[in-house]
């Protein structure tokens, strides 16, 4: 550290002794003219003179650049300066001081001496600030360091050990707290073997006698290590001499690496649960190249290690994963978020399968996204059975909702659906027309050819309406022999037409069994929305009328209803 600045003060009082006495010899003394000397305008430290009521009489050049002082300034208080000067000068009002300050960004070392007269009287008080700033930063930067190395020393994990003639000399807290010692003076000046109760003592000396010889040696031991209160630990262990004062001395170093060796056992054991996971398993760098791969996904995929390393998973991809899939999986990962999801991959043998995935970046201790990390599941079988599930559930669903003989709708689907319709014709403003159809005699042909026959007529009917069907209508077979058809949009006299058309062309079909032809004819009522009703319950029955008298009009003819909504 340079102390030269300490001089400085004594430098400039001893000027302004000289000053006084030439003032003397004069016979006056006048302390602006002592002050403005060239001594002072010269120097770089920051002078400034007050008199006894604290005006400013006199200052440098420096004090003038630093505290931002005017001449107009001479001759008023000290107090009227900007902030921080003025509550320097308020703060330090004795006559005589001496230590180090701080102003804003700067350290000073402040030194207040009073100006006197020959006769002993305090005329003011010299204000003398050097900069120290530089060294004061200087000695921080020190102390911090020296601190932080203090610091790391003690808690520095490893214990360290020297030795002489076998007598230990020098133990650090890690090591008394290694041992199971109570404090260091319980292990200085004992025998260091007798001390270190290891597994392998005659291993540590042989190898601690070869560092002799070979000044290169390291000798390294990973041993047990029996502390003083029998409990065993895993220790690193590292001796060499070392030369202190021209006596050969031994320096060793312990590690303890009992968790190091536990979190290698788990390690060990996570590696093998990943090698032998049934779960595909892979590894990407955050570019999305592929780092590693575990036999499982071999084994799906049918690419090896080698040919998928390096390489973007994409190769397994196919356009049959659905649309913005992996899209939605780089916004989430790239934000530090799980994604899970299916994939439809292609393995290297073309074949298609299907994949469950979960992938989630790996972030290290500074929470940096290092790797991403995809578990995959092949779902193949399960998507398949997924399917046929649903397969079959829609098949019940068919059936649940359809006649089984005819293959045509059932009254169930029409207490469903009947609302739903009604309410969209009301909102849109569209007709419905209800057809409700009879096969005539069918208890005859029943009663004369059997119910097998009978079975056949109604199939026969339910393909003729739905030859004359268009998408979106609705046939049901309401009950027995009678059939339902609802058509949207369709208003009462063009469902007379389609009425008229299912009618001739079923009474033309003929229906063979044995050597007998049978013939049938087809009765119909028809009720129109709004037209007739607006409640759906209440257009059936209508239509269910309209057949009745279509039956008493003589059977085979279409009978529309009469009935106005009012």
């Amino acid at each position: 550290m340079n102390f030269t600045f300490l001089l400085w003060p004594s430098v400039i009082i001893a000027a302004i002794l000289g000053v006084f006495f030439f003032m003397r010899r004069h016979r006056r003394f006048e302390i602006a003219a002592l002050t403005s000397s060239k001594v002072m305008d010269h120097i770089k430290d920051l002078a400034i003179v007050l008199d006894q009521h604290g005006n400013i009489v006199t200052f440098n050049q420096a004090a003038q650049q630093a505290c931002g002082i005017s001449t107009a300034a001479i001759g008023n208080p000290a107090d009227n300066l900007s902030r921080p000067w003025s509550d320097l000068f308020k703060r330090y009002a004795q006559d005589i001081f001496k230590d180090e300050i701080r102003v804003e960004l700067h350290y000073y070392q402040l030194t207040i001496s009073p100006i006197k007269d020959n006769r002993n009287r305090t005329l003011g008080r010299l204000f003398m600030l050097h900069d120290i700033t530089e060294s004061k930063l200087a000695e921080q930067a020190m102390a911090e360091s020296e601190s932080r190395y203090q610091q790391l020393v003690k808690l520095l994990p490893d214990g360290v050990i020297t030795h002489r003639d076998g007598k230990i000399q020098f133990v650090n807290s890690a090591s008394v707290e290694m041992i199971g010692a109570s404090s260091a003076s319980e292990l200085i000046g004992k025998k260091f073997l007798d001390i270190v109760h290891s597994d392998s003592q005659e291993l540590v000396i042989r190898r601690i006698q070869r560092s002799l010889i070979d000044k290169s040696a390291n000798p390294l031991v990973n041993e047990k290590f029996v502390r003083l209160d029998g409990r065993t630990i895993d220790v690193e262990v590292t001796s060499r001499p070392i030369d202190i004062d021209g006596a050969p001395t031994f320096m060793v170093v312990f590690r303890d690496i009992s968790e190091k060796k536990l979190a290698d056992e788990k390690l060990q054991q996570l590696s093998r649960a990943v090698e032998q996971s049934p779960a595909s398993i892979l590894i990407t760098n955050i570019e999305g190249i592929i780092e590693y791969v575990n036999p499982r996904f071999t084994l799906v995929t049918g690419y090896t290690a080698e040919e998928v390393l390096g390489k973007n998973p994409r190769i397994l991809s196919t356009d049959q994963t659905q649309t913005g899939t992996h899209r939605d999986l780089w916004e989430k990962i790239s934000t530090g978020r799980e994604w899970q999801g299916e994939f439809v991959n292609r393995k290297k043998n073309g074949e298609l399968y299907y994949e469950s995935a979960i992938i989630s970046p790996i972030i290290d201790a500074n929470g940096v996204t290092t790797h991403y990390l995809a578990v995959k599941e092949d779902i193949t079988e399960r998507k398949r059975a997924e399917a046929e599930l649903q397969a079959l559930q829609v098949e019940l669903r068919e059936q649940a909702i359809r006649d089984p003989l005819t293959g045509l709708f059932n009254r169930r689907y029409l207490n469903e659906t009947l609302e739903r319709e009604i309410a969209r014709a009301a909102r849109e403003n569209y007709p419905v027309s209800f057809i409700m159809s009879d096969i005539d005699h069918f208890k005859t042909i029943n009663d004369t050819y059997g119910h097998p026959v009978g079975d056949i007529v109604l199939k026969n009917l339910a393909a003729e309406l739905i030859s004359h069907a268009r998408v979106g209508d609705i046939i049901c077979r309401h009950g027995g022999e009678e059939f339902l058809v609802i058509l949207p949009g369709v208003s009462s006299d063009d469902a007379f037409q389609i009425a008229e058309r299912s009618r001739k062309s079923f009474q033309a079909l003929r229906t063979e069994h044995g050597e007998f032809e049978i013939r049938a004819t087809l009765s119909s009522g028809i009720a129109t929305f709004p037209k007739n009703g607006t409640k759906s319950m209440e257009l059936i029955a209508l239509a269910d009328q309209a057949l009745y008298q279509a039956k008493s009009n003589g059977r085979n003819c279409v009978v529309v209803s009469r009935l106005v909504n009012l």
